[in-house]
């Protein structure tokens, strides 16, 4: 008999195949064993190396010995006519194909479970995120990096994971082609547990990328699979075993390895992506701790963000994006919060941003910060070449990345500002087809929405914001300057305090302590004074607010004078102001406007915002009394030629309807400022338009129309108006009605 057929009689192969097979299924055991027992990321190795020395055995055994009734012989010594190998190579046959269909149903089993680790799912109702997302351009081509999980609790750890989360997302995000989900969407479903398919389709992707990260003693171990959403099929999976040491280089060498693999998987090609250069281990690990606590948005997260920003800029100076990153938190901090002066804000974020930009050619990111830094300046200085200068950057950036969602979602921003809704909508929806789950971009739509004359859909897009973002202050005050302008003062007040419930920071105090001055409640006013001091710190405005309740105006332009000079905000400036108006004091009042509002000096009005119309008017009034009828004509005229007081306008911003019943008042137009101020619904008054909270027939604009009965009728509504709304607050009459609204709408009250 051949050697060939001796193997064959022996049920070597056979044993071999058996062994196989047997050896396959240990191995999936000791890697589930492995990630369930937390053991060390060695042990499915250790398993696998003995596996294979295990096989020479096994042939040598299976050529050497046979397995006979009477127990286990040398195959010499039994004849062949007593020898039972077919029967033991049938037994043979029958294990093997029992542990094949064990392999195939645990391929199965992955297959349409997923990995154990599974990293990525979310509870809540994230099915509700299905938010007006545009058409995906070639579909199939598209992919969400999901957060990779720290199968440790060590906070180290998870930095990691989310910094080759985020790698993964950037290096990915520049295959052209390849349509990737913005980072913000992505990490909502962090640490959540929500099938993938719902993932996939709130995020209109059709691709998930999921990994883990494991790390033991210096070795860490780092597992990256890409799952078609709809079946669940694995399309490619890999496992990297590496040293920690510079766990900066561990990031490029997987990103770009993955960015490979998912270009030739998804769009068969293959990537030549460029390793990242990292100067300081530490100053990028600081820097992406400053990424993550920048996308919370709340004020103190954003000043940890300046400062981990400025250490990076300290232990590497020379990159660009740390400068960048420190000038964007800056910038934050007055635009959302107020929490710097307008003066710090400009000096510190305009050095920063200028050292980025001439460090080589600025990226998409850095031209983006550098219109921030711009737009800073247009609001803090009323300067309209700042304005158009940010609109340039913001197109540069946009030129230079197409789909850079600060870049995209900030020139949409400014569209809103210089009034083109249109214009806004369509890069807010880019952005939200990007990036889903964009809260600033889902709010700006809404804006949008609102710039249109659209202000039920806005509200329900808010309505559903709310839901899916309950702990977002900044979605609670969109919806309480909405119900500020549909004239529903009750409304404003509810949602301003849950704005406050999610973040305390300055800004969202003031509009509240606004609300409660406004209805005389002098308890709730002046205890929500004494958290805008413990905020601000060495700020006191109790006697700012108590002056207020009293209507005393002196005491208004005294206190609010003492505040404009400590704190150097505009806002206070222009109280004292308007008290100084009240009390007879023009020429006081008109100083203090003309220095805040510079543009309005000339015979065109280069740049001013809707909320300052009404300043402009104040002026005009002054100019007036103080006897400079020229200087209130030109002014009258250069408001009209605005175009910000036009009937179309008044359609986007109800609000504007009263401020041009005050600019014809004082234009002497008196028929018909009562014309249109007769037009106006009573139920759906702006209550609260200037700086001081004053009734409306004490506000000086309206000097020429105190006597008419119109007008003493409109002053008299507004009162009973806000005593109701007083009322309903009191009583949870207005809580009970915004639910009910929200819950009509088809989705969850936040918080």
């Amino acid at each position: 008999m051949g050697y060939f057929q001796e193997l064959k009689r022996r049920n070597v192969f056979r044993a071999v195949i058996a062994y196989v097979v047997l050896g396959w299924i240990l191995l999936q055991v000791s890697t589930n064993l492995e990630e369930a027992l937390d053991l060390p990321a060695w042990f499915d190795a250790v398993v696998a190396a003995l596996l294979a020395i295990g096989l020479p055995v096994v042939v040598v055994f299976s050529w050497v010995y046979e397995l006979t009734p009477e127990g286990l012989l040398k195959t010499a010594d039994v004849p062949e006519e007593q020898s039972v190998t077919p029967r033991t190579g049938r037994r043979l046959d029958i294990f093997t194909a029992i542990g094949v269909v064990v392999l195939i149903g645990l391929a199965l089993a992955d297959r349409f479970t997923g990995p154990s680790e599974e990293p990525v799912t979310a509870q809540n109702d994230a099915t509700e995120a299905e938010i007006t997302v545009s058409p995906a351009v070639n579909a199939d081509k598209s992919i969400a990096v999901l957060p990779f999980v720290a199968m440790t609790d060590s906070r180290d750890d998870e930095f990691f994971a989310d910094g080759l989360s985020e790698e993964l997302l950037n290096v990915l995000a520049k295959i052209k082609g390849l349509k990737v989900a913005g980072r913000t969407s992505a990490f909502y479903y962090k640490g959540k547990n929500e099938d993938l398919r719902v993932i996939a389709d709130a995020l209109g992707v059709t691709h998930i990328l999921e990994g883990s990260v494991r790390r033991s003693g210096n070795k860490i171990r780092i597992t990256a699979q890409l799952i078609k959403a709809d079946d669940g099929f694995h399309v490619w999976s890999e496992t990297y075993d590496r040293e920690s040491g510079d766990i900066f280089r561990i990031q490029d060498e997987i990103s770009s390895s993955v960015a490979r693999a998912l270009q030739a998987e998804i769009l068969g090609t293959t990537s030549q992506e460029t390793p990242r250069t990292v100067n300081s281990a530490e100053a990028e690990n600081l820097y992406l701790i400053a990424q993550a606590a920048m996308a919370d948005r709340n004020l103190p997260p954003v000043r940890r963000a300046r400062d981990l920003y400025a250490q990076a800029s300290i232990l590497d100076p020379a990159n660009p994006k740390y400068l960048a990153g420190f000038a964007h938190a800056i910038s934050l901090q007055y635009w959302n919060f107020r929490d710097i002066s307008s003066a710090e804000a400009i000096r510190e974020a305009g050095e920063a941003i200028a050292k980025a930009l001439n460090l080589g050619s600025p990226s998409a990111d850095t031209l983006a910060v550098a219109g921030l830094v711009q737009e800073l300046r247009a609001l803090a200085l009323n300067d309209q070449d700042a304005k158009q200068q940010a609109l340039n950057y913001y197109q540069q950036a946009v030129q230079k990345e197409p789909n850079n969602i600060l870049a995209l979602q900030w020139l949409a921003s400014i569209y809103l500002d210089i009034r083109e809704p249109e214009k806004a909508k369509f890069y807010f929806e880019k952005v939200v087809e990007l990036d889903p789950l964009n809260t600033l971009s889902l709010a700006g739509l809404a804006n949008a929405l609102r710039g249109l004359g659209r202000l039920d859909d806005a509200r329900l897009h808010l309505f559903k914001m709310q839901s899916l973002f309950p702990h977002r202050a900044l979605v609670y005050r969109y919806l309480a300057s909405l119900e500020f302008e549909a004239g529903r003062l009750d409304r404003n007040i509810f949602w301003m305090h849950k704005a406050v419930e999610a973040d305390p920071n300055p800004i969202e105090i003031s509009f509240l302590l606004y609300g409660y001055t406004q209805l005389g409640w002098a308890d709730q006013a002046l205890e929500t004074a004494e958290r805008y001091n413990e905020v601000k710190g060495s700020i006191d405005i109790s006697s700012l607010v108590q002056a207020q309740l009293d209507q005393d105006v002196d005491a208004i332009a005294e206190e609010a004078k003492r505040l404009h000079a400590q704190l150097g905000e505009s806002h206070f400036a222009l109280m004292s102001a308007w008290a100084d108006a009240v009390a007879g004091r023009c020429a006081a009042a008109a100083e203090t406007l003309q220095d805040q509002y510079p543009s309005l000096r000339g015979e065109v009005i280069e740049y001013i915002e809707n909320s300052d119309l009404i300043d402009a008017v104040l002026l005009s009034h002054c100019n007036a009394i103080t006897g400079k009828q020229a200087d209130a004509d030109r002014l009258i005229a250069a408001l009209w030629d605005t175009g910000m007081l036009s009937d179309s306008a008044l359609l986007a911003d109800k609000t504007l309807a009263i401020v041009r019943v005050a600019l014809h008042a004082v234009a002497g137009n008196i028929d018909t400022a009562i014309s249109e101020l007769v037009a106006i619904d009573k139920n759906a008054m702006t209550i609260g338009i200037a700086r001081i909270v004053l009734p409306i027939d004490q506000l000086p604009v309206f000097e020429a129309l105190y006597d008419t009965p119109e007008f003493r009728e409109y002053a008299q509504n507004e009162r009973y108006q806000t005593a109701r709304f007083a009322r309903m607050l009191a009583s949870n009459e207005t809580e009970r009605e915004v639910i009910a609204m929200v819950e009509d709408a088809g989705y969850t009250m936040g918080r």
